[in-house]
């Protein structure tokens, strides 16, 4: 066997392998001898079966097997050899290639290599800090939201509904006196206006609705209605009201316990600590985005073109099915995915970036994804999706999820590594 490997600039290798047809014909007999101890045929004991007749059964399987044993010994070769660090593993259809026990085996591949990625400064990055403070109008809000969040429906009465109301009604959308839609049974309330209807024409005509009313408000039908000469047209909304609640909100003492506080103030105490939390969790997370931009930006990186190509391919395919899923006609569909061209590959080569960016941090500041990190993630997500481990473990392993696993842990990982090390300035 002969492995010629020629590297094509930073981001490729090309290996030409030949295998002399005496070298092939000896592993392919001795592939034969291995699956013939095993056959069973009648007449035959095993481990005596002819040669013929297990060539004529398997031969063609085993002859593949060898020719991906020639080739996986010809990469692994190329890469130990030349020191090559690859992106991804070659990818060689066996219909293309020459040669068996009867002719000298020849084929060539590529390899993806990994481009050398020169990291800028990694530590004391500077970035101006964005967070908010926590004001007394949103402890305020956040304790009303709590409130209608926790509320619960009573009849309205002859009062009729308030605009933090509901009603359980029949809608009907008209074009004149056609009907365009029609629906039962449907819970509205005064602050969720159906598509097409003016908010505050809408807010305003349901408050005070009471169980029987009938309520006709102006809207603008669909743009997208199977009858081309009602589409954007003028129309009326029908609400017949079936049933009208009002939302009666928790009671102080429910508040109290619901927050585990022991009064007024040490309820806004404690939703003012939540505010502080979540605002410090999304300030966190701008800045370690802001950061590993700013390294994405300054690193000087050579993309594999053949590994953006198959990426901007794969994205431009799942456009396809997307419009197709949506009854787009061909015509239309082709002509969006050329508008997309250029988006896509753009798409694909920051994506690609980022990744090698990332794997690159990480392999430069030791931050490994351990087996315990993943385990510890598949449980997160299986909590999540209310599913036992070995479901998550199972659904992972079948969809070759695993690499992706491992790849958002690592980005975690360096997004907080760089936060941390990161001067974080407060403004003046």
């Amino acid at each position: 066997m002969q492995v010629t490997i020629e590297k094509v600039g930073t981001a490729l290798a090309k290996v030409l392998l030949t295998v002399p047809k005496e070298e092939f014909a000896k592993e392919f007999q001795s592939g034969l001898l291995h699956v013939g101890r095993n056959m069973r045929i009648k007449g035959f004991r095993p481990g005596k079966i002819p040669a013929r007749l297990i060539e004529q059964k398997h031969g063609e399987q085993v002859r593949n097997e060898v020719r991906e044993n020639f080739l996986r010994r010809a990469y692994q070769q190329a890469v130990e050899d030349e020191g090559l660090k690859p992106l991804s593993a070659p990818r060689v259809a066996f219909d293309e290639m020459v040669g068996d026990e009867a002719t000298d085996l020849e084929v060539s591949f590529e390899i993806n290599l990994r481009p050398e990625a020169e990291l800028p400064e990694l530590e004391n990055l500077t970035i101006q800090s964005q967070l908010e403070p926590v004001v007394d109008e949103a402890i305020t809000n956040t304790i009303e939201d709590i409130k209608r969040q926790q509320a619960t429906p009573e009849p309205a009465g002859d009062e009729g509904i308030d605009e933090n109301g509901i009603v359980v009604c029949n809608v009907t959308f008209l074009h004149g006196e056609d009907v365009v839609f029609e629906r039962e049974g449907l819970r509205l309330g005064p602050q969720t206006a159906p598509p097409g209807i003016d908010p505050e024409a809408f807010k305003e005509a349901l408050t005070g609705a009471k169980e029987k009313d009938s309520i006709e408000v102006d809207m603008t039908l669909d743009e997208n209605l199977d009858n081309e000469a009602q589409r954007g047209q003028p129309g009326t909304c029908r609400i017949d009201v079936v049933e009208a609640f009002s939302m009666v909100p928790p009671s102080e003492e429910k508040m109290l316990k619901l927050l585990d506080a022991s009064d007024e103030a040490d309820m806004k105490t404690k939703v003012a600590e939540r505010l502080s939390e979540a605002l410090q969790e999304r300030e966190d997370t701008r800045i370690e985005s802001a950061l590993l931009k700013q390294v994405i930006d300054g690193t000087p990186l050579e993309l594999p073109q053949p590994m953006v190509d198959e990426q901007t391919e794969a994205r431009l395919a799942q456009l396809r099915e997307k419009l197709t899923g949506e009854g787009l006609e061909e015509d239309k569909i082709q002509a969006q995915l050329e508008e997309q061209g250029d988006t896509a590959r753009q798409e694909a080569e920051n994506g690609l970036k980022a990744l090698l960016v990332v794997e690159a941090i990480g392999q430069a500041k030791e931050l490994l994804v351990t087996q315990e990190d993943m385990d510890n993630e598949l449980k997160v997500i299986a909590e999540r999706n209310d599913a036992s481990v070995d479901e998550v473990k199972k659904y992972y392993t079948e969809n070759n999820l695993g690499q992706q696993v491992a790849i958002e842990l690592l980005e975690r990982k360096v997004r907080l590594y760089l936060r941390e090390h990161a001067t974080i300035q407060t403004p003046s």
